[in-house]
C-alpha cells in the first residue's frame, strides 16, 4: 500500500489550535494521544513541519532518502546489498515504513557504538568481538 504522508506545516498551526490542543492534553496527560499531541506542538513551536506515515505505509526510495537525510544513490546501495529490504511494484522499488524504522534504529545503534569507540567510551569487546587479540592490540597501537 503506497500511502503518501499527511503533512502539517508549522506555519499553519494557529494560536487557537495550540490553545485547544493544550486544553485536550490537560484532560489526560498520560494518554498516548496527549503525549503525541504534545510532541507535535513542541516540534511546530520550533518551526518544524510534521509528516505522519502509517506503520504499513510504503515509501519510494526518494521519500526514504529524504527521511534519512541521505542521497538516493546511497540509499539504493543499502537496498542493493540487502541491508534495507524492499519489494517491487512493477519496476518501482518500495520500502515498508516498518523496515525503514528498523534500518534507522540499526544505523543509530551503529553510530552510537562508533561514537563511543572514538571517544574512548567503549571497550574493544564492545566494538567487535570478531577481532583476534593480535588485531585488537595492533589497532590500539595506532
Amino acid at each position: 500500500m503506497f500511502a503518501p504522508a499527511s503533512m502539517l506545516e508549522a506555519s499553519s498551526v494557529t494560536e487557537d489550535d495550540r490553545r485547544r490542543a493544550e486544553e485536550f492534553i490537560t484532560t489526560d496527560e498520560q494518554s498516548a494521544l496527549s503525549i503525541l499531541l504534545r510532541q507535535v506542538l513542541q516540534a511546530t513551536a520550533c518551526g518544524a513541519d510534521i509528516e505522519v506515515f502509517s506503520a504499513d505505509a510504503e515509501l519510494s526510495p526518494n521519500q526514504a532518502s529524504d527521511l534519512l537525510k541521505m542521497s538516493r544513490p546511497h540509499l539504493l546501495s543499502f537496498m542493493d546489498r540487502g541491508e534495507l529490504p524492499f519489494h517491487r511494484v512493477g519496476t518501482h522499488r518500495r520500502i515498508k515504513m516498518s523496515d525503514l524504522r528498523e534500518f534507522m534504529q540499526a544505523r543509530e545503534a551503529g553510530t552510537e557504538v562508533l561514537a563511543n569507540a572514538l571517544h574512548g567510551g567503549a571497550t574493544a569487546a564492545d566494538i567487535s568481538p570478531e577481532f583476534s587479540a593480535d588485531e585488537l592490540s595492533e589497532l590500539d597501537s595506532l
